[in-house]
């Protein structure tokens, strides 16, 4: 290893790589298992062998606020510990299956190499109707897999004991920040390591009624957004950078407005970069940057009677997408997904012809703890929605274009999680992808 003028890291037989020559064989099984985990990869076979490992579950489940949410956000404390001490450099990852024809089998959720305390901690989020995820430690070149069964869960907590220890082996770790280049979305940045994408796949949609404080009509077509995100997380799962990428696909309303962005409970804000696209989504309009230490109420797309050709919400209209906003937030120091919070963040729309901003339920309260984001009884003005939401047509109500909305917010999102996936075609706007 003299010849290279890279730094090497001291990390144990773990990641599917077991050797130095595994870094130069492709033939080795092992490397080729773990090559096939690159972003986006699909899973190969791993190895086989016996695992040793024991395990013990602690998960817990606990009550939740519902806030008309259609995805869930979960924990994980997860511990490594072999005969001697705690693993230090022992990966963790959670996988969700893939939900798109032809796409990877799998698309990672989570992701951290244990601590010195051979412990990992954050967070990640799914779509509601998720019931599974998988999980794969991996230590001195042995997997422990296994499904877990979310639907009851609230934090992953196991600790995970091994029967048997192993040398260091060296592996070409350029930034030095403990992971191998072989596993490092960024291999000369020591800040970051992993990239996550949320939702996994595809995309949320943001729906907003904009008459609050007054009851709408509950078409949640006024204003409608696409969004996903990204987190660069350092080794250990600290988040790094976030990035929102937001599209305008509907305005069903006379009223005008202007997107907005936080990150209220970041206070470690460096810097950030917002790159405002035209209609077809490439030309560059506006570059803006801004510093920090904290950043709340951003605005990301202007007038909404200037970012969109078209209303996108009657049965005359076709169908014209309208323009996009790309951010980069840069942290000073990282921070944990828990203490971050799920994406959207706080995304929320400010309606210009009343003065009003609208944020989604849960967010925001009064004195008495009334949620001030909840009308009269309990209805939202800000739904998210994972993937191509099909939004109703102009006055028509969502309780009647989505026939499983209303009971699905009355068992308070404990039946038909699914809910968004089955319109009355009849009564939605035929959304493209």
């Amino acid at each position: 290893m003299a010849d290279f003028k890279n730094t090497s890291a001291l990390v144990w037989l773990l990641s599917g790589i077991l050797s130095l020559a595994g870094c130069t064989s492709s033939q080795d099984p092992n490397y080729a298992w773990l090559a096939s985990l690159a972003q986006g990869g699909t899973p190969a076979p791993a190895p086989t062998g016996t695992t040793d490992f024991n395990v013990s579950v602690q998960d817990t489940s606990a009550p939740v606020d519902f806030a008309f949410d259609t995805t869930r956000t979960l924990n994980v404390n997860v511990q490594v510990i072999d005969p001697v001490a705690p693993v230090n450099g022992s990966l963790v990852q959670l996988t969700i299956p893939s939900a798109t024809p032809g796409a990877a089998n799998y698309r990672s959720v989570f992701t951290a190499y244990t601590n010195t305390s051979g412990q990992v901690t954050g967070s990640f989020t799914v779509d509601g109707d998720t019931k599974t995820v998988h999980m794969q430690v991996q230590a001195y070149g042995k997997f422990y897999d296994v499904d877990i069964n979310i639907a009851q869960v609230s934090v992953i907590d196991r600790r995970i004991s091994i029967s048997f220890t192993a040398v260091e082996t060296l592996l070409i770790d350029t930034d030095g920040d403990g992971v191998p280049d072989v596993n490092d979305a960024y291999p000369t940045d020591p800040t970051r390591a992993f990239i996550v994408r949320i939702p996994a796949e595809n995309y949320y949609s943001i729906a907003f009624e904009d008459l609050f404080p007054k009851e709408g009509d509950s078409d949640f077509n006024d204003y409608v957004v696409r969004a996903h995100f990204e987190e660069d997380l350092n080794a250990h799962g600290g988040v790094a950078r976030v990035r929102g990428y937001f599209t305008h696909v509907a305005k069903g309303a006379s009223y005008s407005h202007t997107l907005h962005f936080g990150l209220p409970t970041a206070a470690n804000v460096g810097s950030y970069t917002l790159t405002q696209l035209g209609y077809d989504g490439t030309t560059v309009e506006q570059t803006l940057t801004g510093t920090g230490p904290t950043l709340t109420n951003l605005q990301l797309l202007g007038n909404s009677s200037t970012t969109i050709p078209s209303w996108n919400s009657r049965k005359t209209d076709t169908f014209q997408i309208g323009k996009t906003a790309n951010l980069e937030v840069i942290l000073t120091s990282p921070i944990s997904t828990t203490d971050l919070g799920a994406p959207p963040f706080d995304t929320y729309l400010h309606v210009i012809n009343t003065n009003k901003e609208i944020h989604a339920a849960g967010k925001y309260f009064d004195a008495n703890g009334a949620d001030l984001y909840r009308d009269g009884t309990g209805f939202p003005w800000f739904l998210l929605v994972p993937g191509n939401f099909k939004w109703p047509y102009e006055t028509v109500n969502i309780r009647i274009s989505y026939p499983q909305f209303q009971p699905w917010y009355q068992s308070l999102g404990t039946a038909d999680l699914d809910w968004y996936r089955t319109p009355n075609t009849s009564e939605v706007y035929p959304v493209p992808q």
